[in-house]
């Protein structure tokens, strides 16, 4: 739009404003069907509540909740598996004012997160954010910019892509191709199979020379969950600073020469495409693949068509176990078989190929949210690989350079010890199956205190890839350490290096090994058991046509077999006892930080409803601060009438918009 000058500033300010509003307004139209409904009558509208169990039997009921949310058409954002920590819940309207009735008889409290899902669908991923060229005249310009959100995001990169801003599959693609032809020599777009509606699944591998597929390797993928759209982006945003940074950054130039990455940024594009459609909540909330859709009848003897899989139920490890349903109007429907899918058979098979099988040294999947640092093994509690202190030390290290820069705060453990076991895992699978040493899910902002759970903000979009970016860099860091050290001990065996090579490596696996003390008891009782064995008295020997010489030669070797045996018998108690102690302590060790986990997990729990309940009082305290004794709406008495129990569902809405009429003041 190009606005010329003409008239006085406030002519021009005045009609630019109207200008903005009927296209702010005509864009609402586009996206928003019934806006009627949507505005004024709040019954009739998605939302989001969040519920607070205060004893074990509320805590059972939502649980029940739960396992029954496909049969009432509920959608938990956070499910309900940590001991009275509240839930988040989506109800549809025709579900109301039955999931109020039902709260209220077992004397649950909520509060309403989103009144309306729709409109805040609209609001934080499709409404203008008014990027209009700008005209020359100084004033016009400075409203214009005091409107933008977001500064320009400034890229070396020649391929251009809009970050901070959620794009289509196409466009997608298209950038990742537009990176192949500008970078030839470090990129190349792979397609690794199709999905169910014939969309190539597409990825890029970055590496310097492109060519080499000898090197280790580090595997990305994101928006596996087709509503996770903040995955998606974060993924994209790795590439562009590989891309970007690549001979102008010292440590990602090393990252590129020395390693290849493999990136997926979409690996359920059908499901991602279908959540583009429409901002219907169904819609837009979609977390399955689009597959197969198959009808069948219910329990009332009504047809009900219903499709997809959850393709992160859908891999070989444990598959059906737990976590997972057989349901296929599930959310968490596992599929009819492993690998079911043509999206995980893709994964899996590229995996699997010669190019990588064997040469990928870390897997990280990118998933929202929650803010969590996810290792395997996810089935069920406690259940850890044995290389699980070389996975914490990374991890944590990963936690820390994440919080360093923002402050944004995650947790870190398995997803069966954090949040609820749930096996067919993609990590579980590339940790178990593909032999993958590094192998993390990473769970993005927002917290899962915040209140709009999959519907991040644009304006956080590169803050997440910003500081995920770090966190992920410590994995890369510890693969590319590790892939030097394989190069040169490789040098070594082909007798390629020199002394000071091999002191190098020499002191720096050396370097690594802490020297540990291993205490045994009952010592003496051994030291006598050996001396009373040497001390025992020999055999006479009989010099009756055996000369002296050759029993004495007899008598020192029945000594020395003594001795042998003495010293054997003790090495092997030795042993016994240091096996013992090593147990022993390792038990220990397990015991401590199973305690210090639980006690940690507890307080973590109380600062959590303690935190809740003042979040609630003093919302509840400002908004009645602010209100006076009349209605600032004129369809409070309509509402009313359609809802008589409206004042008390919805008390915090009723609160400031009728307080006059629900007799609050």
């Amino acid at each position: 739009m190009i606005i010329r000058r003409s008239g006085s500033s406030n002519t021009t300010r005045k009609r630019l404003e109207f200008l903005l509003l009927i296209n702010v307004y005509c864009n609402r139209f586009n996206y928003i069907k019934n806006d009627k409904n949507l505005e004024i009558v709040f019954p009739n509208t998605w939302k989001v509540i969040r519920v607070f169990p205060e004893n074990d039997k509320q805590q059972q009921f939502i649980l029940e909740l739960f396992k029954k949310s496909t049969e009432l058409e509920l959608n938990f954002w956070k499910a309900p598996y940590l001991h009275l920590d509240f839930s988040d819940v989506m109800i549809p309207p025709s579900k109301s004012l039955f999931i109020n009735d039902l709260l209220k008889k077992n004397n649950i409290s909520y509060i309403v997160l989103i009144n309306d899902v729709e409109k805040k669908i609209y609001d934080k991923e499709r409404k203008s954010r008014l990027n209009i060229t700008l005209t020359g005249n100084d004033e016009v310009d400075s409203f214009l910019k005091s409107r933008l959100k977001d500064d320009v995001f400034k890229s070396h990169n020649k391929a251009r892509y809009s970050f901070g801003e959620y794009t289509d599959y196409n466009d997608i693609i298209r950038w990742l191709n537009d990176i192949e032809y500008n970078y030839p020599q470090i990129s190349k777009v792979f397609t690794i199979g199709k999905t169910h509606e014939g969309r190539d699944i597409k990825g890029i591998k970055i590496g310097d020379p492109i060519e080499d597929s000898n090197k280790r390797g580090i595997w990305i993928d994101g928006g596996m969950h087709a509503r996770e759209w903040a995955a998606v982006h974060t993924a994209l945003w790795f590439i562009e600073q590989l891309i970007s940074k690549y001979n102008i950054d010292k440590k990602i130039t090393d990252y590129v020469k020395t390693l290849n990455f493999y990136i997926l940024p979409v690996a359920n594009p059908d499901g991602f495409e279908y959540t583009k459609s429409d901002i219907i909540p169904t819609v837009r909330l979609w977390r399955k693949n689009r597959g197969e859709e198959i009808c069948k009848k219910d329990k009332w003897k009504r047809l009900k068509c219903c499709s997809g899989v959850d393709l992160n139920r859908n891999f070989d490890f444990h598959w059906a176990e737990s976590g997972s349903s057989d349901d296929l109007c599930s959310d968490i429907y596992q599929g009819k078989s492993v690998f079911s899918e043509p999206e995980s058979r893709a994964i899996r098979d590229k995996l699997l190929s010669p190019e990588l099988f064997g040469k990928i040294d870390a897997f990280i999947s990118l998933h929202t949210y929650s803010q969590m640092w996810i290792h395997p093994f996810n089935h069920q509690r406690h259940s850890y690989p044995y290389d699980m202190n070389d996975l914490r030390r990374v991890g944590e290290a990963g936690v820390k350079a994440i919080e360093n820069v923002y402050g944004t705060k995650y947790k870190f453990g398995t997803g069966a010890d954090i949040l609820y076991p749930s096996a067919g895992g993609s990590d579980d699978w590339a940790k178990d199956k593909a032999k993958i040493k590094y192998v993390y899910l990473l769970e993005l902002r927002p917290g899962e205190e915040e209140w709009e759970g999959f519907l991040l903000d644009r304006s956080q979009l590169i803050p997440t890839g910003k500081e995920t970016w770090e966190g992920v860099k410590v994995v890369i860091d510890a693969v590319l350490e590790e892939s030097k050290l394989k190069i040169v001990l490789s040098n070594i065996n082909a007798g390629n290096t020199n002394q000071q090579s091999f002191q190098k490596i020499n002191n720096n696996l050396s370097s690594r090994v802490r020297p540990q003390v291993i205490r045994l008891g009952n010592t003496q009782r051994i030291s006598e058991s050996i001396e009373s064995n040497v001390n025992k008295p020999v055999n006479k020997i009989s010099t009756t046509g055996v000369s002296l010489r050759t029993g004495l030669h007899r008598q020192v070797q029945e000594i020395r077999e003594r001795q042998f045996q003495a010293r054997k018998l003790f090495e092997e108690k030795q042993k016994q006892r240091e096996v013992q102690q090593r147990q022993l302590l390792e038990e220990r060790r397990r015991i401590f930080e199973e305690n210090q986990r639980r006690e940690i997990e507890q307080r973590q729990l109380n600062d959590r409803r303690k935190s809740l309940r003042q979040q609630i009082n003093s919302f509840s305290t400002s908004q009645s601060q602010n209100i006076g004794c009349f209605d600032k709406s004129s369809w409070c008495s309509h509402w009313i009438n359609q809802a008589p129990s409206i004042c008390q569902t919805s008390h915090i809405y009723m609160l400031r918009d009728c307080a006059r009429s629900c007799n609050f003041c």
